[in-house]
């Protein structure tokens, strides 16, 4: 390439770059402001589902006032709760 023609690419790019900001004008975009999270979550139930939307487990209180876990296999019987008579079934294994 020859010193002239490299000489006139490099003078056009420039021009050209500086040109297109009057061209072409941007707006400035501004980010959305955070939303603050919130520090505590309060709700009488909590409901734990699997991707088919079969309940797996339960938070909740009872006439009491005290928090019950409760955790629930395939079929929807209670495996594991933390009521006073707690049920406490091991796992099945499949094979």
């Amino acid at each position: 390439m020859k010193p002239l023609n490299l000489t006139l690419s490099i003078i056009a790019g420039l021009l050209g770059g500086f040109a297109e900001q009057y061209v072409f004008p941007s707006t400035p975009v501004y980010a959305q402001a955070e939303l603050a999270t919130p520090k505590t979550i309060e709700a009488g139930t909590f409901r734990l589902v699997n991707p088919k939307g079969h309940l797996a487990g339960s938070m909740t209180i009872n006439a009491n006032g005290d928090g019950v876990i409760t955790m629930f296999d395939a079929n929807g019987k209670a495996i594991f709760t933390s009521e006073e008579k707690a049920i406490v079934k091991p796992a099945a294994l499949s094979k």
